[in-house]
């Protein structure tokens, strides 16, 4: 194989991974900005809040772990 084209792959890999680090962040740092954003009259309420992101998260690693295999 060409060297220079495994180099270029091997960048274009990198880059979309980067990218979809990036998006994967994003959408996360949004849910819990939403959380923040809603001023939360008693710390009960937050707490039910954070506990659904968690289990939003538990269950999207499932899936992703799930598709690995």
């Amino acid at each position: 194989m060409d060297k220079a084209f495994v180099e270029q792959m091997k960048r274009k890999v990198e880059n979309e991974l980067r990218e979809r680090e990036i998006q994967a962040t994003e959408y996360w740092l949004s849910e819990l900005i939403k959380v923040y954003e809603k001023r939360h009259q008693q710390m009960a309420d937050l707490q039910v809040d954070l506990q659904n992101l968690v289990a939003k998260m538990r269950t999207r690693l499932k899936t992703l772990k799930k598709g690995a295999d």
